[in-house]
């Protein structure tokens, strides 16, 4: 995984890092990013930096601290990145879950993040 770009192993540090990689992950997003994801029930993304970090504080809880993430497959093309991960915590049902996480980079900030979850 040597290929994956800094600010989206960054990223995964700062999930893992609970509130207090709050501000390293503010430092990935661009002002206008964009966020879809599955945790919230919202239909629409969420739209800018202060949103995006807004919706990550709500989806935390004293439970998710403890989450370890493992990365999966990377694929790079261009400005996208994929990335394939399993998250582990007590705070999810059955202890993990996993998903993929696709980036679009634009001036070396995320431009877009769209995080969706495997079902079984």
């Amino acid at each position: 995984m040597s290929n994956l770009p800094l600010n989206i192993a960054n990223f995964f540090l700062a999930m893992q890092a609970g509130p207090s990689g709050a501000d390293m992950l503010g430092a990935i997003f661009a002002d206008d990013a964009v966020y879809t994801e599955p945790f919230s029930g919202q239909s629409e993304p969420h739209r800018g930096r202060d949103a995006i970090l807004a919706a990550f504080a709500a989806s935390r809880s004293e439970d998710f601290d403890d989450a370890v993430i493992s990365l999966g497959a990377v694929e790079i093309e261009g400005d996208t990145i994929t990335v394939k991960w399993t998250c582990y915590s007590r705070a999810i049902p059955g202890g993990s879950g996993s998903g993929t996480n696709v980036f679009t980079l634009a001036g070396g900030k995320v431009l877009s993040l769209v995080t969706t979850l495997d079902m079984p």
